[in-house]
């Protein structure tokens, strides 16, 4: 089955958005002739045109185990060619009745549907689209049978998961860009407040040898403001988190204590906020892991102050982290 010129841009395009797609986050598909192409689990959208990122599954095969209740779905589907394996989200690409379907883990979408009661908000901002929203249910056949029980009386082109991404379905690869694009757009309104960064302040906790400076200066925004810090210390707010940043985060002030944190555990480790001064992230850190902290710190600056915010309970994030399918995905950007 060959993959359209139109997908490969589209998802170059995609995955060379950090608003859209942090690391190997997010998918998308083609369907034709009861096949169907997918990104394969792990893989990095901005990396389509350097190799194959695509799979090739048997449609009808899935849709079939769906309505048999099959827990594994995708299981019987393909062939392992090349080594690569179906996207987690492949039955929920697979029950969208549309030819092309992109599934994104928007930044400014995010801001929004970890909020209580987004629904409302939304409504207001995005008129002109066929949209509905299904509550955070884990990823993969659960969430595609969620979809499948939505989709039966409704048809929308837009779904919002909360706490998760944002899923379109259109007709050509362009047409579900726009669709993801004006979206992100309408959602980008919001005027965050950066504070000053000062890396001499940071300089004398650069000894301890198991942490470095992230990348990306952002990222120190969420030890610069309390506002900041107390939103993304109580808790974990979408799946990629859980999976890419799984030791967590936690606020320390001293050297000593950073140092006896390292000397304890050189391999599981958070990353640290210092108040007012700045971010550390461990040594062992991935580019998969760095894309996701800002990815984290994005969505952070965009929420409003006075919002609710959803998070996953500890079961939810356990489910994930513990998950032999996001392990796979850990593994190969490890």
């Amino acid at each position: 089955m060959k993959v359209p010129d139109s997908l490969i841009e589209v998802t170059f395009r995609v995955g060379n958005d950090i608003n859209l797609v942090q690391g190997p986050g997010g998918n998308i598909s083609f369907k034709q002739a009861g096949r169907l192409l997918i990104k394969a689990s792990g893989t990095k959208m901005a990396d389509v045109k350097k190799k194959n990122i695509f799979v090739e599954v048997n449609l009808n095969k899935i849709i079939s185990a769906m309505n048999e209740n099959d827990v594994d779905p995708i299981k019987n589907s393909y062939k392992n060619v090349e080594n690569i394996k179906p996207s987690i989200e492949t039955a929920m690409h697979a029950i969208m009745p549309h030819k092309y379907v992109l599934h994104v883990h928007c930044v400014n979408t995010l801001s929004f549907i970890v909020q209580k009661n987004f629904e409302k908000k939304l409504s207001q901002l995005i008129k002109n689209f066929n949209w509905t929203s299904i509550p955070y249910i884990k990823p993969g056949v659960d969430l595609a049978n969620a979809l499948r029980e939505k989709i039966k009386n409704e048809k929308p082109d837009v779904i919002f998961l909360s706490n998760h991404g944002l899923i379109a379905g259109a007709e050509t690869a362009m047409d579900v860009f726009n669709i993801i694009k004006s979206i992100s757009q309408k959602l980008s309104f919001f005027i965050f407040k950066k504070y000053p960064f000062n890396i001499q302040k940071l300089e004398p906790f650069l000894s301890c040898k198991n942490y470095k400076l992230p990348k990306f200066d952002d990222i120190h925004q969420l030890a610069l403001s309390e506002k900041y810090s107390s939103k993304v210390l109580k808790g974990t707010l979408f799946p990629d988190q859980a999976v890419f940043l799984k030791d967590g985060i936690v606020i320390m002030n001293n050297i000593e204590a950073i140092n006896n944190l390292s000397k304890n555990n050189e391999t599981n480790l958070p990353v640290i906020l210092i108040p007012n001064v700045g971010t550390l992230i461990p040594k062992n850190f991935r580019e998969a892991n760095e894309d996701n902290l800002l990815g984290l710190c994005m969505i952070i600056l965009r929420i409003p102050n006075t919002a609710r915010l959803n998070y996953l309970t500890t079961e939810e994030k356990n489910d994930l982290i513990n998950w032999d399918l996001e392990k796979y995905r850990q593994k190969i950007n490890s």
